[in-house]
């Protein structure tokens, strides 16, 4: 697959994902308590949007969320209402930006963030590139493009796929080899039978006891329930009793059909900071991603 082709489809796929029929969006916020499991839950960006509230209370805040999905930063920035002084810019490649309200002050451009945003729009004080860098075709040259768009000052913060173990690196691959040339039909259907065997495991009795550390096999001591062993060490099946099936579905497709899934260390991430004079201020990992927070100087 071409980079052209690779682009096309990932804009077709999360037009899709994030489109009226899927209702994503809307789910997410009728269903707060179920959306502390995604890793945007888990990771540091309340800190984050309270700073840029606070601030953007008190002067001219220009805000660039790359990537911006289904609007879930947005939302959260305008929680309970938008910030007096903010400028909201978020940018996606997908064609399903018209489902997301905006309140005044947001624009929505329909837009490759691997390239600088055309218009008059930055330089940014907050850069944001939450669960999606890692679906660009050089993770590393997006990056580049993004912090050199911030202002003196400003703050880029990412996060990225994190390294899983290495059979379930395999495993995940050989699936993804098979399930990225599918339409997004064929695909969706494909997720179901994830969700399925997730959903079948998890119902399993018993647990797995591993007696010590396996560090070749990336394998950690401790007592698993199946598929959270199988999960975590050997294949991707999300399956969610708060969730939708459907919604469940949604995640497994997210893993395995975009074109392009890199994943990586944290110190890949700090040496992009690093390596672009930014300076960094906040890191923190889970299991499913890592968080990078960095200033320029």
């Amino acid at each position: 697959m071409d980079a052209s082709d690779a682009i096309l489809r990932t804009a077709e796929h999360y037009s899709k994902q994030w489109g009226a029929e899927l209702g994503f969006g809307s789910f997410v916020k009728a269903n707060p308590e179920a959306a502390r499991v995604m890793p945007s839950r888990q990771l540091p960006w309340d800190l984050l949007f309270d700073r840029i509230r606070t601030t953007a209370n008190l002067q001219v805040t220009r805000v660039y969320d790359a990537a911006c999905g289904f609007g879930d930063v947005l939302n959260s920035l305008s929680n309970p209402d938008m910030p007096r002084f903010l400028h909201y810019v978020g940018a996606d490649i997908h064609g399903s930006l018209n489902t997301i309200v905006r309140p005044p002050r947001a624009t929505f451009v329909q837009a490759d963030i691997c390239a600088p945003l055309v218009g008059d729009h930055g330089p940014f004080d907050f850069i944001i590139c939450r669960a999606a860098i890692h679906h660009t075709r050089d993770p590393r040259a997006t990056y580049r493009v993004l912090a050199a768009q911030l202002a003196t000052g400003g703050t880029l913060a990412i996060t990225a796929y994190a390294k899983k173990a290495p059979m379930r690196e395999a495993v995940d691959e050989e699936l993804r080899r098979r399930v990225v040339p599918l339409t997004n039909d064929e695909a969706f259907a494909v997720a179901n039978q994830f969700t399925s065997l997730g959903r079948d495991l998890q119902a399993l009795p018993g647990t797995i006891v591993i007696s010590k550390d396996l560090p070749f096999l990336g394998i950690k001591a401790g007592s698993y329930k199946v598929q959270e062993f199988l999960y975590k060490y050997f294949l991707k099946c999300w399956y969610n009793v708060a969730f939708s099936e459907e919604h469940c579905d949604l995640v497994n497709f997210d893993w395995y059909h975009p074109p392009y899934a890199f994943r990586f260390d944290a110190g890949n991430l700090r040496e992009w900071a690093e390596d672009d004079g930014l300076c960094i201020t906040r890191e923190a990992s889970t299991e499913a991603q890592h968080y990078l927070e960095a200033f320029r100087p």
